[in-house]
């Protein structure tokens, strides 16, 4: 291995140590807006009373979760197949993950006002952005093969970008169903995943 490539390499295992402590981190802190009632001198049906409270929160913990999640498997998907890196993609992997670490702000943001139609907007672009650079990160490093492995097989690389585009342009599209009400963007987000999936099975079958 020349001197280059080695300290290409572990520079290269930087950038991805870093990524992954980022999403632990906020993956964790996701957790700290779900309160936890006082137990002292209630009883049962108070308790269950003030549990059933949290179940909003409960939701939008676990909907922002599976959203991280997925950004971190398509990240994971993207660094499996890097070979080297420049500038251009630790400027982009940074700003990924600068949206990654505003994943809590963004679930606080929507537990507390989710019928206001500007906190829903907010929302939407919050979830879309790391999308959208996740995607750019795939295609400058795809492109004429500039930082991947060249065994990588084309198809996959077409079949990747289309498939990374698919979670933002959705979030982007519920902005405008935001205009009509703020509640229809959200369960436009709940579609997310099942088109998610079946958009992934498509591309993988051709």
């Amino acid at each position: 291995m020349k001197r280059s490539e080695y300290y290409e390499e572990k520079g290269l295992d930087r950038i991805i140590n870093i990524s992954d402590a980022v999403f632990a981190f906020s993956l964790t802190l996701l957790a700290a807006d779900l309160i936890v009632p006082d137990l002292s001198g209630i009883n049962s049906f108070q308790l269950s009373e003030d549990l059933i409270g949290e179940i909003p929160k409960f939701l939008y913990f676990f909907l922002t979760f599976l959203i991280t999640w997925a950004y971190w498997m398509k990240h994971h998907r993207i660094f499996r197949f890097i070979r080297r890196y420049d500038d251009v993609l630790v400027r982009l992997n940074m700003f990924f993950l600068l949206f990654i670490v505003l994943m809590p702000f963004i679930t606080k943001v929507i537990n507390e006002h989710s019928s206001i139609q500007i906190a829903v907007i907010i929302a939407a672009i919050g979830y879309a952005a790391p999308g959208y650079l996740a995607s750019i990160m795939w295609h400058y490093a795809s492109t004429n093969y500039r930082l991947i492995d060249s065994n990588v097989p084309h198809d996959y690389i077409k079949n990747t970008i289309i498939e990374n585009y698919i979670s933002p342009v959705i979030f982007t599209f519920s902005i405008f169903l935001s205009y009509i009400k703020p509640v229809y963007t959200l369960y436009c987000w709940i579609l997310l995943f099942p088109i998610g999936y079946i958009a992934q099975y498509r591309l993988e079958e051709d």
